[in-house]
């Protein structure tokens, strides 16, 4: 299974990694996933879920 939020569709960014000197390789940015029981119409579903989905879910109960 891809790394995906299944909320948001958030998945892998690409970027440089910058060093001191100021040379730039390629990296990749992964996305925060953590697994969580959420409750869909009275049933409980787990889903791979972001942080960032987990916290606004959490302000909107």
């Amino acid at each position: 299974m891809s790394r995906v939020c299944e909320i948001c569709q958030k998945g892998k960014m690409s970027g440089h990694k910058v060093s001191h000197s100021n040379r730039k390789s390629n990296r990749s940015f992964e996305v925060n996933l953590q697994e969580t029981v959420m409750v869909v119409d009275g049933k409980e579903k787990r889903v791979k879920a972001c942080t960032k989905c987990m916290k606004t879910l959490k302000k909107v109960k």
